[in-house]
């Protein structure tokens, strides 16, 4: 993993993690930090499938 993905993964995480303390808040902290990096993990994947692999600088 780039130091780049590891960077938009904890992002993604962290901004999952916020929506599922908003909501019920009725998980377990450990289930809701597992919980954020599977949605983080889902979101990723689906990025690359539909907008493929991130160009570089011109």
């Amino acid at each position: 993993m780039t130091r780049n993905e590891y960077d938009d993964t904890e992002a993604i995480a962290i901004a999952a993690m916020i929506g599922l303390l908003s909501g019920t808040g009725c998980n377990p902290p450990d289930e809701i930090a597992k919980q954020s990096f599977d949605y983080a993990e889902a979101m990723m994947r689906e990025r690359d499938v539909r907008l493929g692999a991130k160009p570089g600088f011109d």
